[in-house]
């Protein structure tokens, strides 16, 4: 009699285990498709905002935003971002703490378990990105989107191939190119975007230089470099670091149009023509 009461015993646990574990996956089935379900409405979000946005065929591709458009849904815009051959190509906003766009995005939804939020620009930054140092920040998300990419550069190809970035904004355009990606902890005091001096800032930007994780091949010394802009995102590792792609202003139609480094074959071409004008 003690053994069947026994095996009764077992056989119960039994039963309470699988139950216990066919819980467990329909929870987890039921949080996996509550995820995709906040991805695909992230998509289609930032999906229907291409309709603001037009290709200059005589411009290289670069994006031709409609501010009003854009401004009139999100007051909060400054700018946009897109690097070509990714799937970055997004708003920016900014809000006055770093907090608000980690979970809303663009038109002010919020995500649940699937936080997507949106890109924006920190809070300290002026929203011109005028400033020597201006940090963007964007989510590292499991679908590939938003700014997982950065993530991605760690590859050395990756990296090399997407050496181009585009900040767009009302006042004009920084064509940008890439020269460092640092892989840090969560509390690295890296969000500096403003120095006391010139020193300092330059020995900011070699600091990035000698902590790139690839090595990068073409890139003007550190005292050259005069307007960086940061792209930061989570690595997902358990270690919470972040990821932080680090670019120059190459070229740009914002004020007088310089970029960082004047290009010496540029400058030879120029001198050609107006000695040709002269003569």
């Amino acid at each position: 009699g003690r053994t069947g009461g026994g095996r009764s015993k077992r056989n119960i646990v039994s039963y309470m285990l699988i139950g216990i574990g066919v819980v467990l996956l329909l929870v987890a089935a039921g949080i996996f498709i509550w995820a995709q379900l906040g991805y695909r409405q992230a998509a289609e979000t930032y999906s229907n905002l291409t309709q603001y946005v037009t290709v200059d065929s005589e411009g290289d591709g670069i994006p031709v935003v409609d501010w009003d458009a854009l401004k009139a849904i999100n007051p909060d815009t400054v700018g946009w971002i897109y690097i070509p051959g990714t799937v970055v190509n997004y708003p920016i906003v900014q809000a006055a703490d770093d907090e608000k766009y980690l979970t809303h995005d663009f038109k002010g939804s919020e995500g649940w378990i699937a936080t997507f939020g949106a890109i924006f620009l920190a809070a300290e930054n002026s929203s011109d990105f005028s400033d020597p140092n201006n940090i963007i920040y964007g989510h590292h998300l499991n679908d590939g989107s938003m700014f997982a990419c950065v993530a991605d550069f760690s590859d050395a190809a990756q990296f090399n191939d997407h050496r181009t970035v585009y900040i767009l904004t009302p006042e004009g355009n920084y064509e940008l190119s890439t020269f460092a990606l640092v892989h840090v902890a969560a509390d690295d005091p890296l969000a500096q975007t403003r120095f006391a001096d010139e020193d300092e800032r330059v020995a900011y930007v070699q600091d990035k230089i000698d902590r790139s994780v690839v090595p990068a091949s073409d890139i003007p010394a550190a005292s050259d470099i005069k307007h960086t802009f940061a792209l930061a995102t989570c690595d997902n590792l358990p270690s919470d670091g972040r990821y932080v792609l680090y670019s120059y202003v190459k070229a740009s139609t914002v004020g007088e149009g310089d970029g960082d480094v004047i290009d010496p074959d540029a400058v030879a071409a120029i001198d050609s023509a107006e000695q040709e004008i002269a003569s």
